[in-house]
């Protein structure tokens, strides 16, 4: 017990510590400094020195170009549809006169039956 005793006298005797209160914030700040520098130097080789953003760069052109294609192929799509519109539109006036003409020419029958035909 002695030996105990003893630490404890020397621990409330001994001299009191010193505090420097002198700021060491700019040797924080060089330390900060060379981590940011190291961390962008680990992300520049990362990332290929910048070969990715050459990359996402192209991305973006391909896509535009995609975009641009679409918007050619809707507009071709609705001038197919146009033309296939007016396509039915001629064909049903073909049959029309087609069937117009048929009954004439069946007019044009009966009449000569009766009437007899010219003489040219």
């Amino acid at each position: 017990m002695k030996n105990i005793s003893k630490k404890r006298n020397y621990k409330l005797t001994a001299r009191r510590a010193r505090i420097n209160t002198g700021s060491i914030w700019p040797s924080y700040l060089v330390i900060a400094i060379f981590f940011t520098t190291i961390g962008f130097g680990v992300a520049y080789h990362f990332f290929n020195g910048g070969k990715s953003i050459n990359f996402l760069l192209t991305i973006n052109d391909l896509e535009e170009f995609s975009m641009e294609q679409e918007k050619e192929a809707l507009a071709l799509k609705l001038e197919l549809k146009m033309s296939r519109i007016s396509y039915e539109k001629i064909a049903k006036t073909l049959k029309e006169t087609k069937e117009e003409n048929t009954e004439l020419k069946e007019s044009v029958l009966f009449y000569e039956k009766i009437v007899g035909k010219r003489k040219k």
